[in-house]
């Protein structure tokens, strides 16, 4: 054999100290999965199809809740906080609840009123959207008026369908902030803001989606504003007392 270091090789030793370090990098994946396991995604899908934002004064002790009526029959508010595919996640009671009390015993206030529906499914006809002021709390009286903002959102696709201002004059008040109609396929079609009250309704007929007869072609019921009206992206021509904005949402 020639020793002389011109025919000498180090590929072999070469080798085998990149399998060591390939090892060693295998070993240490396995050892960091293992100790950082991959979390379980969540079993309960939240979908939503609509979502019905109400919101008050921060600062204010008032107690305004949010009501709304199905196409079916349902009615949703803190009493019965969800039916059919209408579900309210939350009856804020004004600054009663915005303390949060944090581990060490201290008390953190976050001021926030507003309450949320979300419509989690298709069901095609009219919702009704009530605002109530149940309760004044600590104000003298019947309390002073309140203003009260109320968006309707549909999320899928986004769009933010409908914003409404109402004034709740004194402890009792109701007003319907909007009446919208929805087709098969998730889209709004009109709006109108005719008053109807139903805010303490416990839905004591426990009418299920699916069940009777879905109103999508009937004329609203009470008195009030007609908003607007669209059927297969054809306007419809409005009466005298209606006023119209554009939708098909």
């Amino acid at each position: 054999m020639d020793s002389r270091p011109q025919y000498k090789s180090t590929l072999a030793f070469t080798d085998l100290l990149f399998n060591i370090v390939l090892g060693f990098a295998f070993m240490f994946i396995i050892a960091f999965l293992l100790i950082n396991p991959v979390q379980k995604d969540a079993d309960i899908d939240a979908k939503a199809e609509f979502m019905i934002i109400m919101s008050w004064d921060d600062q204010s002790a008032y107690d305004i809740d949010l009501w709304m009526q199905d196409p079916v029959g349902n009615v949703v508010g803190f009493p019965n906080m969800h039916a059919g595919l209408l579900h309210l996640d939350k009856d804020d009671l004004g600054k009663s609840n915005d303390s949060v009390t944090m581990r060490d015993g201290s008390i953190k206030q976050v001021y926030l009123n507003r309450e949320v529906m979300t419509i989690r499914g298709i069901v095609p006809g009219e919702y009704i959207v009530n605002n109530h002021l149940y309760s004044t709390k600590s104000a003298s009286g019947s309390g002073a008026p309140m203003e009260v903002t109320t968006k309707i959102i549909k999320l899928n696709p986004y769009r933010e369908v409908h914003t409404g201002i109402v004034i709740l004059p004194k402890r009792g008040s109701e007003e319907t902030v909007i009446r919208f109609m929805i087709d098969n396929e998730g889209y709004v079609t009109s709006m109108n803001k005719r008053q109807k009250k139903f805010a303490g309704n416990r839905n004591p007929t426990m009418i299920t989606p699916g069940i009777g007869t879905t109103p999508i072609g009937r004329d609203p019921e009470g008195e009030g504003e007609q908003i607007g009206s669209r059927r297969n992206n054809v306007s419809v021509p409005s009466d005298d007392d209606e006023v119209h904005e554009p939708t098909g949402f």
